[in-house]
């Protein structure tokens, strides 16, 4: 047994921390561990470590607690315990465990300063419907297939192997999706996840064609509106998917920019040749082209302010509760260039 600690508000006083605000951490210690000298906590704040000395706060059967005080000083606060035995010698916990030697900083325990989530967010019961692979309404027999699917019975296994993993096509659709809302509420779930539900070249749709419509093979933009409603209705919650790493290579914004350096939607992407017909793809895959943040025009279309793509789908009729972002590791990230924190923060003000 070892010295344990977590982010669970049994070991850390304040889950939502502000800047400048003091947070006690505790850790758990195993009387087999044996006899304990000390325990400090060492932080990192501005890069300048910071040490402060834990006191014993109580015993369990068979443990010890200890607690100390942190002065919240960074959005991102770095914690670490160093416990000093008996003998003398000292060990270090950190999030990958225990360690004789000193870790690095991008292993310590955390407290995040930035604004909390949603309470919502933490408390859910999530169920993700893959629109495709969920349900069928009767309005799905009346649409023409695109000319990418390979069409599949309902009753059919799933082929995981290209072309089948992406072009298999089963026709559901969010009318049938919200048909089977009673049974997710029955399920106890409390928050749906949709998976992407623009138009695309395949049956997962993270190759957008467009932001500004939903798929007319889902039902199209009022078959979202009405399942938002009902999803509401139930007191369910309801989040998008958004690839903001990347679009289709269908998409409206790399068409006009294909072949045409001085369309205004080029600096949408990144391009290496000078006929823009040559471009930088998540990871090499053509269809679909990685966007480049570095583009005011960009985030002014796609996430900043009350008319861009992220805020129209959260406002009436579609209501959107929120949004599960794709690649968000990788999202504005590009050699030298690294606009992640402003894409990211822009998306959430917004």
């Amino acid at each position: 047994m070892q010295p344990h600690h977590d982010g669970s508000p049994l070991y850390v006083s304040d889950q939502a921390p502000r800047l400048g605000d003091t947070v006690r951490v505790r850790v758990r210690i195993p009387r087999s561990f044996g006899p304990v000298r000390a325990v400090r906590t060492r932080s990192n704040p501005d890069h300048e470590p910071r040490f402060a000395d834990a006191s014993s706060v109580g015993s369990t059967p068979g443990w010890d607690w200890w607690e100390a005080s942190i002065e919240v000083e960074n959005p991102v606060h770095g914690y670490r315990f160093l416990i000093t035995r008996g003998d003398g010698s000292s060990v270090w916990l950190n999030a990958t465990g225990l360690w004789t030697t000193e870790t690095l900083d991008v292993d310590d325990f955390r407290l995040v300063a930035y604004d909390a989530p949603p309470e919502w967010a933490s408390s859910s019961v999530l169920y993700q419907v893959f629109p495709d692979r969920f349900a069928r309404s009767a309005l799905a027999d009346t649409r023409r297939l695109p000319k990418w699917a390979l069409p599949a019975n309902w009753t059919d296994p799933v082929d995981d192997v290209p072309p089948g993993r992406s072009k298999q096509f089963y026709g559901g659709d969010l009318d049938g999706a919200a048909e089977r809302l009673d049974y997710l509420a029955d399920l106890g779930v409390t928050l749906v996840y949709l998976t992407p539900v623009f138009p695309g070249r395949s049956n997962h749709r993270y190759d957008a064609s467009s932001f500004h419509q939903v798929d007319s093979l889902l039902g199209g933009d009022e078959a979202l509106a009405r399942f938002t409603a009902a999803a509401h209705e139930r007191g369910l919650k309801v989040i998008g998917d958004l690839t903001t790493n990347h679009c289709g290579d269908g998409h409206e914004w790399f068409r006009a920019a294909y072949g045409h350096p001085d369309a205004p939607e080029s600096d949408f992407f990144y391009w290496l040749n000078d006929e823009h017909t040559e471009y930088v793809s998540w990871l090499g895959v053509s269809s679909l082209p990685k966007l480049n943040w570095a583009s005011q025009e960009l985030r002014r279309w796609f996430i900043e302010g009350p008319e861009s793509v992220v805020a129209h789908w959260l406002k009436p009729p579609f209501s959107l509760d929120g949004w599960r972002i794709d690649v968000a590791n990788m999202t504005g990230r590009y050699r030298e260039d690294d606009f992640n924190a402003e894409v990211r923060r822009t998306i959430r003000r917004t």
